[in-house]
C-alpha cells in the first residue's frame, strides 16, 4: 500500500474527527479561562488570546536537554547480536514523546514473534517506558535497564506538544520509514487522546499556531496525515500576532514532569522492574539474563551500536511562572529573533526555541535565557 493511500484508510479506520465551533468573528477583549489548561475547555481557532507575561523577573527555572537526532529517521528493526534478538527502537529527534506510543507498539509486535515472557527494555524515557508497558499489558515480565530515570530523562526536558517533529533529514528518509512514522504516529494520537484531561497524566488539549510573514510550505502533509489535527488551518491570512500566515490546529500538550511520573508509576504497579547500568558496546548486553531485548536508549545508542548517523540537537528551555488565562502555543522563525515556541503547562508557561545540532553541551546559556524572553515579549506585545 502506498504511503497517501494508508493516509486516507486510516483516517476512516481511526475514526479522527475535528473539533466542532470554530468561528470566524473575532472579539475584542481576551476572555479568562477558569482553571485553564487544566480544564476541558477549549476555545475556537479564533477567540481572543491573553498576552503571555514574559520578563526576567518571571523565570521560574532553566533546563537543557539533547534531543536524540537520526538523520534517516528512527530506527525500528530486529537484528541478532551474539545470543540476543534485539529491536532498535531509537533515534526520533524532537518526537519521541509524541511518538512513543506508536513506535512502541510497533515494537512490540516484532519482539513478540521470539516468543519470550521475560524481556529487557533499555532506556527509561518515554519511547522506553512506553514499549515496558505495551509489553506488560501483553503478558510479559519486563525489566528496564538505564542510566538515568524519570525525573532525570531526555524526555523529562521535552516541549512535548503532540506534533512529531525534528525525525530525519528529508534528503535521506525512505520512504519505508515515513510510512512507519505515518503508522505510528497514528497509533501514538489514538493512544494520547484517551488521557487527555486526566490530572493524573498531565495531558490536555491547546490550540496551535505557526506563524510566519511569507507563505506556508503546504507541499506535505504533517506527520501522521492532517486529519490527525483537529480544526486544521493550513496557510490561512490575517493570523494572530498580527503575521501574515498562519496554520493552526488543536493539538494535545503534554506535562512530561506529570507525565513521565505517572508512566513509571504505572510501569512498577504491574510489578515492573528497574535497574540501574550502563552499556560502553554491543558486547555488554551479552551480561543480561534476557535473551529478548528491546534497545531504546536514544542517544545512548550512537556510541553503543556504532550508529554514526545520531546526534545530539540541544535543546534550551525556560519556564515563566503558570497564567491560567493562556490556553494556546505558537512556533515560528522570526529572523534576527530566531525561531521562538512557547506552549502552556500547568507548572508554567514554556518558552523555547532553541535546536543546535552536534551540541552536547548542557550548560544553560544566560544570552539564550534572554533572547527567548525578549522575543516572547515581543510577541506579547503584538496582541496588545
Amino acid at each position: 500500500m502506498r504511503r497517501r493511500d494508508f493516509l486516507a484508510a486510516g483516517a476512516a479506520g481511526l475514526g479522527t474527527t475535528a473539533l466542532a465551533g470554530c468561528t470566524t468573528t473575532k472579539a475584542t477583549t481576551a476572555p479568562v479561562i477558569p482553571g485553564a489548561p487544566a480544564d476541558a475547555l477549549v476555545q475556537p481557532i479564533d477567540a481572543p488570546m491573553a498576552p503571555i507575561k514574559s520578563s526576567m523577573d518571571r523565570v521560574t527555572r532553566t533546563i537543557v536537554g539533547l534531543r536524540p537526532f537520526r538523520i534517516p529517521g528512527p530506527r525500528l528493526e530486529t537484528v541478532k547480536i551474539g545470543s540476543k534478538d534485539v529491536v532498535h527502537n531509537y533515534g526520533h529527534g524532537g518526537g519521541g514523546v509524541s511518538l512513543s506510543w506508536g513506535v512502541a507498539e510497533l515494537a512490540v509486535s516484532k519482539i513478540k514473534e521470539f516468543g519470550r515472557r521475560d524481556i529487557a527494555v533499555l532506556g527509561s524515557g518515554a519511547i522506553g517506558l512506553s514499549t515496558a508497558l505495551d509489553l506488560q499489558r501483553s503478558g510479559a515480565d519486563v525489566t528496564i535497564y538505564a542510566k538515568d530515570f524519570p525525573p532525570y530523562t531526555t524526555s523529562n526536558v521535552a516541549g512535548a506538544m503532540w506534533h512529531p517533529v525534528t525525525l530525519f533529514e528529508r534528503d535521506q528518509v525512505s520512504e519505508e520509514t515515513l510510512t512507519m512514522l505515518d503508522i505510528a504516529s497514528r497509533i501514538a494520537f489514538s493512544r494520547f487522546i484517551r488521557y487527555a484531561n486526566d490530572p493524573k497524566y498531565g495531558i490536555y488539549w491547546i490550540r496551535q499556531f505557526s506563524l510566519s510573514d511569507r507563505e506556508m510550505n503546504t507541499r506535505y502533509p504533517y506527520v501522521g496525515g492532517d486529519d490527525l489535527y483537529p480544526g486544521m488551518r493550513r496557510n490561512y491570512q490575517n493570523g494572530p500576532f498580527g503575521f501574515k500566515y498562519y496554520d493552526a490546529y488543536y493539538t494535545l500538550m503534554i506535562d512530561s514532569d506529570i507525565y513521565m511520573r505517572a508512566l513509571v508509576n504505572d510501569f512498577l504497579s504491574n510489578g515492573g522492574k528497574m535497574v540501574s547500568q550502563t552499556f560502553e558496546t554491543e558486547a555488554d548486553l551479552q551480561s543480561l539474563p534476557q535473551t529478548s531485548i528491546v534497545n531504546c536508549m536514544g542517544l545512548g545508542s550512537g556510541k553503543v551500536f556504532g550508529d554514526e548517523t545520531v546526534t545530539p540537537i540541544r535543546g534550551q528551555l525556560s519556564f515563566l511562572l503558570p497564567q491560567n488565562n493562556i490556553d494556546y502555543g505558537y512556533a515560528g522563525g522570526f529572523g534576527e529573533r530566531g525561531t521562538l515556541y512557547s506552549f502552556p503547562r500547568k507548572t508554567g508557561i514554556l518558552l523555547g526555541g532553541s535546536g543546535d545540532k552536534g551540541d552536547w553541551d548542557m550548560t544553560p546559556r544566560q544570552s539564550e535565557v534572554e533572547r527567548m524572553v525578549e522575543g516572547h515579549a515581543w510577541l506579547a506585545s503584538r496582541l496588545t
